[in-house]
Formats: structure tokens, sequence, C-alpha cells
């Protein structure tokens, strides 16, 4: 584990990102909103965690979701390019909080921690150099859940330039951003919500994360 101050790279685990681009690929027509998404996983009583609510930040025009099924009415994990990589944690990753987002051309996240997810895993497949990338602010604790920050635009404490290698693990509930997408931005996504950053953290160190 390669670690930072609120965020780590998983060098124990290497996946194959050209692969994915190809898996995603077969869905370009397959894209909705992740509102929309929301929506089907309730219709479908996937979505067994009643308390998750969208930040504001998540009703954006070109803040979507990769929908795999309306190719073949298959959801991300009943594919192997998907299962193998979640199968690779101990923990427990339920079917889903795994998602793949898509990020539209001139879309950008303002500054925010996030709702209840208080960890994300993140698989970058498009672009091949991972895209726009992610900002933590300076700004001191404490932080509440689904915080809008965005006055603090301009206070950077560092920016994140993805691996495309290996996972990367970000503290959700930092404020944090992305930067406007310049070129369609695909993440293959594991959403953390029974464990803080700390604690995924600790468990890797332990040898119980993978």
């Amino acid at each position: 584990m390669i670690e930072h101050k609120k965020h780590v790279i998983f060098d124990e685990i290497t996946y194959d990102r050209p692969q994915l681009e190809t898996f995603v690929k077969k869905f370009n027509n397959c894209i909705i909103t992740n509102a929309e998404w929301q929506t089907k996983l309730h219709e479908k009583e996937l979505h067994k965690d009643q308390h998750w609510s969208p930040g504001p930040q998540c009703l954006e025009k070109g803040y979507n979701v990769v929908d795999t099924t309306l190719l073949e009415g298959k959801f991300p994990l009943e594919y192997p390019e998907i299962q193998n990589l979640k199968d690779k944690f101990k923990i427990d990753i339920p079917d889903e909080h795994v998602l793949i987002h898509h990020y539209g051309v001139g879309f950008s996240i303002i500054p925010h921690t996030d709702h209840n997810c208080r960890a994300s895993i993140m698989f970058p497949i498009m672009p091949k150099d991972g895209g726009a990338e992610l900002v933590f602010h300076d700004i001191d604790p404490p932080y509440e859940k689904a915080q809008d920050f965005s006055e603090y635009q301009d206070k950077v404490d560092y920016t994140v330039k993805y691996s495309t290698q290996h996972p990367t693990a970000i503290n959700a509930l930092a404020p944090h951003s992305v930067v406007e997408c310049k070129e369609p931005r695909i993440y293959l996504r594991f959403m953390i919500f029974n464990y803080t950053y700390d604690e995924i953290k600790s468990l890797c160190k332990e040898g119980k994360l993978f």
C-alpha cells in the first residue's frame, strides 16, 4: 500500500485497464444519469440501505452511470471482468455499491463530502491516463456528511492523479472535488459504507483486506 494523507494506492493489486476499456465500450449507448440508476436499484429492491440519498453534485448534468442492464439485462457484477476484481477483497461490498461512473465532457464536481459513503475504491478505465484529477481541499476538520464546500474551491491541499495500474482508495468524508472533464471519464467504483477510510487502511496493513 502506498499511503498518502487522504488517499492510498493498493499496489498489492494490479488490474487490467485496457481489458476494462474493451469491456465498457460494449455499453457506449447505455449511459443514464446517476439519479436514474439509483431509481432502478430501488425498483428492483437492490438498494437495501434506504439511508442513501444523492448529494447535489450527484444530480448535476454529466454525473452518469454505465447501465450494463440495458444491453443484456445483467448488472456489473454479473460480468467476470468486474466480479474478479471484487473477489480480490475480503470485505463485504454489496452488489448495489459497485457501479461504473461516466463523467461527461465539461462536468466537474464542486468541493464536498459524500453522503454516508465513507470511502471509495476507484479503478480508472478511460481515458487511458485517468483523465480529470481529484482534488483534496485544505479545510480544517471536523467535516459533516454531504457538506458543500464550494466556497473553498481555491483552497487546495493536493491533487491526485489516479493510478491506472492499481486501485486507489480515497477518504470520501474529506472535502474533495474533481476538475473539469476534458474528455469522457469512466471509472469503476466500489462504494464503502461499512468501514471508515482509516479502517480500510488498517485492514490492509493487517493483511485482512485482500
